[in-house]
């Protein structure tokens, strides 16, 4: 499911823009604790994945646009986010994903063909998320030889 809306920053960017990259697609709120206790997993990736075919994307579910700011610059998360809109999270993106839990993280891959769903946060979240963006990168890598 492909959409164009406007980031938390006020900027308008695609989805489609990440394509030929491996997608981490996040669905995060900053009044959800486990979305935050999440963060520092995808600021690690999105740092190791830095310069690679990868692109880490958020959808942010606050009502109040300044939340979502005040969190993005609070937690230093670099990559961009849509904004769900002031529905919070029954926005329009969220609804078009199907997303009912918060988090929710998908990986897509470079065809933008969603390959894993994970939705909320326990102990392993890091390792699976790791280990599911290293093998679509190596599937990608060699697919490039």
């Amino acid at each position: 499911m492909l959409f164009r809306s406007e980031g938390v920053d006020g900027k308008k960017f695609k989805l489609s823009d990440s394509r030929g990259k491996i997608c981490v697609l996040t669905f995060w709120a900053s009044w959800c604790g486990p979305c935050m206790q999440m963060v520092p997993v995808e600021r690690a990736l999105a740092e190791r994945m830095h310069g690679k075919l990868f692109a880490m994307i958020g959808v942010n579910g606050d009502a109040i646009l300044p939340d979502a700011k005040r969190a993005m610059e609070r937690e230093k998360m670099t990559w961009p986010s849509f904004w769900n809109g002031k529905e919070g999270p029954k926005g329009p993106i969220a609804t078009a994903w199907n997303v009912h839990g918060w988090p929710t993280i998908f990986v897509l891959d470079s065809e933008g063909i969603i390959r894993f769903k994970y939705e909320g946060y326990g102990n392993e979240s890091s390792n699976v998320l790791n280990g599911c963006v290293d093998e679509l990168m190596e599937k990608l890598q060699d697919k490039k030889q």
